[in-house]
């Protein structure tokens, strides 16, 4: 089967929790990849089921979901805002690919808690610690079967949820772009390049990077905490770490570069 016929057929098995455990900016990256050759068992929300449904579409033989990515929780998890301690800042919901919270600058944000896939990445950003993933509504967090039998009413929901996830998320994608194409048509003919003649850094996709490594960094650090506190091993965490705290270093020094005032970046005029 071609990969984009694959494609669509294995990011339908994903549970569109879009939050880059896995090592991309989202579920359908991560269905190009495992079109493309990549491992089946680095989905960390969607777990042992999702694996066994991805490895019987593919026609592969199973695996354990590999532990370095992270360790799927017992119950579906939702991001949380003490109301009383946000300060408005708007970072989470700059984060959240979903468009799941609800606020404005300076005024207290509060989360969907049906349209959160508890993705996680509203956590790290939050200048003043106010979010906490907490457990959820209490349906299954995957719908795979093993066999055709029908799904039962929570496997349905499962599955519903998920597939308005995707459409949320595709949804702000096409609303980010359209904003930014409106943005770039509002500039004047002088035009920002960098020196290298190139095109000017993408410092949208940098910020992005930066937050999804500074997410898997904090997520890591709290599995293995939570691991050494059950006196359980954490030697394939704690070897993860150097590796994440330099994915973290690189990725912000990137994007600090990009935003640096005339260090990468000179103005030039004529037309485009």
């Amino acid at each position: 089967m071609a990969n984009a016929t694959l494609i669509p057929l294995i990011d339908a098995l994903l549970p569109q929790t879009q939050c880059g455990q896995c090592g991309h900016p989202g579920c359908a990256p991560y269905a190009q990849a495992i079109a493309d050759g990549e491992a089946i068992n680095h989905c960390v929300p969607g777990g042992q089921s999702t694996i066994d449904a991805l490895a019987r579409l593919l026609d592969k033989p199973s695996l354990p979901l590999d532990p370095a990515y992270g360790v799927t929780p017992e119950h579906r998890l939702v991001a949380f805002i003490r109301e009383d301690e946000c300060i408005g800042c708007t970072k989470c919901i700059q984060a959240c690919p979903v468009d799941a919270i609800v606020g404005a600058a300076k005024q207290m944000h509060t989360i969907m808690v049906d349209e959160c896939t508890g993705c996680d990445l509203c956590v790290a950003p939050c200048p003043v610690d106010c979010i906490d993933m907490v457990e959820g509504p209490d349906i299954p967090m995957t719908w795979h079967k093993a066999s055709d039998e029908p799904l039962d009413a929570d496997e349905q929901a499962a599955k519903d949820r998920a597939d308005k996830a995707r459409e949320r998320f595709e949804t702000l994608k096409a609303r980010q772009a359209k904003l930014a194409e409106a943005k770039a048509a509002r500039r004047p003919t002088a035009v920002v390049a960098q020196t290298s003649g190139s095109g000017a850094p993408d410092t949208s996709a940098l910020m992005i990077a930066a937050a999804l490594a500074r997410s898997q960094l904090k997520k890591t650090e709290k599995q293995l905490a939570a691991l050494n506190a059950r006196g359980e091993d954490a030697s394939h965490l704690q070897a993860r770490l150097p590796e994440l705290s330099e994915a973290v270093s690189t990725a912000e020094a990137a994007l600090a570069k990009a935003k640096a005032p005339g260090s990468k970046r000179v103005r030039t005029t004529g037309a485009l």
